[in-house]
C-alpha cells in the first residue's frame, strides 16, 4: 500500500475513532449527572447540571462545539502520527538464492 493511501485510511479511521470518542465522553458525562446529584463539567466541552421542573429530573447542559471539534481532531492527530510512526516499516533487500 502506497504511503499516501495509508495516510488517508489512517485519518479516516482517526477521525473515526475522535468522534466515537466525544460521543462517548458526552453520554457517560450525561449519565453521571442524572445518577448523582453533582454537576459534571469536561472542561472546553461540556457543562451539565441536574435539577428538578415540575417535580420531573431535568438535565440542563451548556456545549461548547468548537471545543468538541477539538477534541476530536486532536485525538485523530494523535491517532495518525502514532500509526504512521509504528506502522512503517522499512524495506528490506531480497536475498537472491
Amino acid at each position: 500500500m502506497t504511503m499516501g493511501i495509508r495516510f488517508l485510511l489512517h485519518c479516516l479511521a482517526g477521525g473515526t475513532i475522535g468522534v466515537c470518542t466525544v460521543f462517548f465522553a458526552l453520554v457517560g458525562a450525561l449519565v453521571m449527572a442524572f445518577f448523582t446529584n453533582r454537576d459534571v463539567v469536561i472542561p472546553g466541552i461540556i457543562r451539565i447540571w441536574r435539577s428538578t421542573e415540575n417535580g420531573a429530573v431535568a438535565l440542563n447542559f451548556v456545549p461548547d462545539a468548537v471545543g468538541m471539534i477539538v477534541a476530536g481532531a486532536a485525538i485523530a492527530v494523535v491517532y495518525v502520527i502514532v500509526r504512521m510512526l509504528v506502522g512503517h516499516r522499512p524495506r528490506r533487500a531480497r536475498v537472491a538464492e
